[in-house]
């Protein structure tokens, strides 16, 4: 069986409304409980009760490690719902098993940035996710997909977020490093460290046999587009569209990168000069030093990386307003 096979491609009933089906499911609710300083262990009681009040029974495991949570999805089945109670890792881990096998995935906030569940649409309160699972609905989303050369991703890892390296990549590791609990002030503590410490790489990237080369501070290439607690760094990014999208900066000072890193809060930075965007299937991406790479919060290897998109293979549950989610 090759390696694409293993992944889910039979599309769902449209007519079927997820809620019909709760009552005949297994419901694994993974929580970490470390994440965002425990914000996941402390929002489980309250979670575990709203899934009561639904009449639905539920299998609590507090995830190890990554590795673990994935395993433990794959366990479940295809016929299982899947609540991912954590940061934006173990919601990436959770997405790439549940791709497998069909699963059902619910990512609820746990974290410190929880960008996953702000781009689709579910809220920071994971008890009242819980308590409005009638009004979510059910999408096909795409799974970024990354292999490095080393760390976890050497034998390939499913992301939902961001792929970062560079300036992003450093500005996440300096954050994850801080002791204090910022939530999603972390990352950007972790860049105002990082502008005295990185200046640049030359980078090679490759999308869809496109060459670009030349000295930059960051390369990013984007499923749903945001990361780092609320910076839209592919602010048009959409998880159902068959291709994922790439941003870098290219060129320019120290201070250019810092403005261009404030106003991708906004989402309003894609015209600065040296920022460059393109969209596409399959990406290459090396440097002449051997930078982490970083995808939705967690290093998984170093640089060089290939990352392709796996079009709708993941179900997931999302908000009616899901800013990831295309219109048409």
């Amino acid at each position: 069986m090759t390696e694409s096979a293993r992944f889910a491609s039979t599309p769902p009933d449209p007519s079927r409304l997820p809620g019909a089906t709760w009552m005949s499911r297994r419901v694994l609710l993974l929580v970490s409980p470390v994440s965002g300083g425990g914000r996941g262990e402390r929002a489980l009681g309250a979670v575990v009760a709203e899934l009561a009040a639904h009449g639905i029974r539920t299998h609590v495991h507090r995830s190890e490690s990554l590795a673990d949570a994935a395993a433990r999805v794959r366990a479940a089945g295809p016929d299982a719902l899947v609540l991912a109670l954590g940061g934006d890792g173990l919601i990436g881990a959770a997405a790439g098993a549940a791709a497998e096998t069909g699963a059902l995935l619910l990512p609820l906030a746990g974290g410190r940035g929880n960008d996953t569940v702000r781009r689709f649409g579910l809220g920071l309160d994971p008890a009242a996710t819980v308590r409005r699972l009638p009004t979510l609905r059910e999408h096909r989303s795409d799974l970024a997909w990354i292999t490095t050369n080393d760390g976890v991703a050497a034998r390939g890892l499913g992301y939902l977020g961001v792929c970062a390296t560079g300036f992003d990549g450093v500005a996440n590791e300096l954050g994850n490093a801080v002791r204090w609990k910022l939530g999603p002030f972390t990352y950007l503590v972790g860049g105002v460290r990082a502008l005295f410490q990185f200046r640049g790489a030359h980078y090679t990237l490759t999308v869809d046999g496109r060459e670009r080369s030349g000295r930059g501070w960051f390369v990013a290439i984007a499923n749903h587009g945001q990361y780092g607690g609320g910076i839209r760094i592919s602010p048009h990014s959409r998880i159902d569209d068959g291709q994922l999208d790439v941003v870098g900066l290219w060129g320019g000072s120290v201070a250019r990168v810092a403005a261009v890193l404030l106003s991708a809060y906004r989402g309003v930075h894609l015209g600065f000069r040296g920022v460059e965007s393109d969209s596409g299937r399959e990406f290459q991406l090396s440097a002449d030093q051997p930078l982490g790479v970083y995808v939705d919060g967690e290093r998984v290897g170093t640089l060089p990386a290939s990352i392709t998109v796996r079009p709708a293979v993941l179900r997931v549950l999302t908000g009616p307003d899901a800013p990831a989610v295309g219109q048409g």
